[in-house]
């Protein structure tokens, strides 16, 4: 494909791809920046929709994707949509270091209102280290990080907006278990968490 590239986010896509091929129907990125992991998840969607309120991010990912006929790109900020009507509404949701962007507790509501009943939300998210414990485990991963850093051959870093996350992994999991019941959150490698959860059928 055409403009790839790898860091500690994209990392992270075969296995959003995988889980999200077990459904396939329609598929929402928010916070799609340029678009790889849409371009990505397209072969095993009825539809894509990206989402982004960076202009020049949608721009680019226009014109990775303007050949891909089953992708729509909207430049707008995803708390301020309208939620859909339920045939309207998404099988997967994958969001990729976009949360700690928004409201936790106001993004997620949001996310849970545009899952289809049976559909699940997939969050790679980061988390700011305030407990001891959160420092020695960043600490620990250092050095295999950038180990596996030098093995990709570097980071790509794409043109896009950064912001600094302001809650713990801990507070995540309380906010997590007031709004989506049932949830997990789960630290993963690369200073990243996942935030799997299921949206109940009935």
């Amino acid at each position: 494909m055409e403009g790839n590239y790898w860091n500690h986010n994209t990392a992270f896509h075969n296995e959003l791809i995988a889980d999200a091929k077990l459904r396939g129907g329609r598929i929402l990125d928010i916070g799609c920046g340029d678009g790889l992991l849409v371009q990505r998840l397209a072969p095993f969607a009825s539809q894509v929709m990206g989402i982004d309120p960076d202009q020049t991010a949608l721009e680019l990912a226009q014109r990775r994707l303007a050949a891909i006929s089953n992708v729509t790109l909207m430049n707008d900020d995803f708390l301020a949509l309208p939620v859909p009507i339920q045939e309207e509404r998404y099988a997967t949701i994958v969001c990729v270091a976009t949360l700690h962007h928004m409201d936790l507790r106001s993004a997620l509501l949001r996310m849970s209102q545009f899952l289809s009943p049976g559909g699940r939300l997939l969050i790679i998210g980061l988390a700011e280290d305030k407990s001891i414990l959160d420092l020695i485990i960043s600490g620990g991963l250092l050095l295999p990080i950038r180990i596996m850093d030098r093995l990709h051959g570097g980071m790509g870093n794409p043109n896009v907006r950064i912001a600094a996350p302001k809650e713990s992994i801990r507070e995540i999991r309380q906010v997590t278990n007031e709004i989506l019941p049932g949830a997990k959150v789960r630290r993963r490698f690369y200073y990243r968490y996942l935030l799997s959860w299921d949206n109940p059928l009935v």
